[in-house]
């Protein structure tokens, strides 16, 4: 949670019991109680979770941006390089975005599935951070 007032603990029993200890009375909290404070004392409850998911989902989607590819863009996607003493291969000098490749179409709302120019072949699947539009 984001604020100590907004704690479970302090959201339905007003802070008088502390999550460390390993007994709470419930029975005294009489949930089946339908007395206009008890309404008021879960009403107050589910607003400060509401309040606390809010700030939560504000804080979490903040520093995302949106992407702008469409099915049919031709893109580069990044490839993982990896050195192999054995063949001689050195990573930093490999080429680190493949050839051009065009979205057949998204998979869900951030991954596509890629596929080759000239055949309409399935290379891969890819999220859209690792990819780049490629300029003709």
């Amino acid at each position: 949670m984001e604020a100590p007032k907004l704690r479970p603990t302090c959201c339905f029993w007003e802070g008088k019991l502390s999550p460390i200890c390993s007994r709470w009375d419930l029975p005294s909290l009489e949930v089946d109680d339908k007395s206009a404070a008890s309404q008021s004392l879960w009403a107050l409850a589910f607003k400060n979770l509401m309040s606390a998911n809010r700030k939560g989902s504000r804080r979490f989607n903040e520093g995302g941006k949106s992407h702008q590819l469409r099915v049919g863009d031709t893109v580069m996607h990044r490839k993982n390089l990896v050195s192999n003493k054995a063949h001689n291969v050195t990573a930093k000098m490999l080429m680190r975005w493949s050839e051009p490749l065009i979205i057949s179409k998204f998979l869900n709302e951030n991954n596509v599935l890629l596929v080759k120019p000239g055949t309409g072949a399935i290379v891969r699947k890819a999220h859209v951070s690792q990819l780049k539009r490629c300029v003709d």
